[in-house]
């Protein structure tokens, strides 16, 4: 199939969050914007490119588009979204398992909310948590 088709579904299925899938491949941004205006991907990232595609194709299907910290979540054998697509694994599987694990952590989210209703939501940020420190007396 032709790269600029797949990386126009992928464009789709992934939305906002195409920004991170150049480590799938080790390659940089502009690099997939060539592929998508017609620059021929080398043969190593071909497999890579139609397992996306098959990921992009469940997510679109689903009417469901990932954010960026949602690929980095832990989906099989301890790796994340992205590491088992840089690896080859089947798109649409690790896209399903993807969408389960966001679907279960919303509806946990929803009975935590209706347990303590009227509960003001909170957003932390890095500053929440202070300073790194160093132990400096460590050896």
């Amino acid at each position: 199939m032709d790269s600029g088709v797949l990386i126009r579904q992928i464009t789709r299925g992934f939305g906002r969050a195409l920004s991170r899938l150049p480590v799938v491949f080790g390659v940089s941004q502009q690099t997939l914007y060539n592929w998508r205006y017609g620059e021929r991907p080398k043969e190593i990232h071909q497999a890579k490119l139609i397992e996306l595609a098959a990921a992009a194709r469940t997510f679109s299907a689903a009417q469901f588009t990932p954010t960026s910290p949602m690929l980095d979540r832990t989906v099989a054998k301890g790796k994340s979204f992205l590491t088992l697509l840089a690896e080859c694994a089947d798109g649409a599987d690790a896209a399903t398992r993807l969408m389960r694990i966001v679907q279960r952590d919303r509806a946990a989210d929803a009975r935590f909310d209706a347990a303590l209703p009227g509960r003001p939501k909170v957003k932390l940020t890095a500053s929440d948590f202070g300073a790194e420190a160093f132990a400096e007396d460590a050896q």
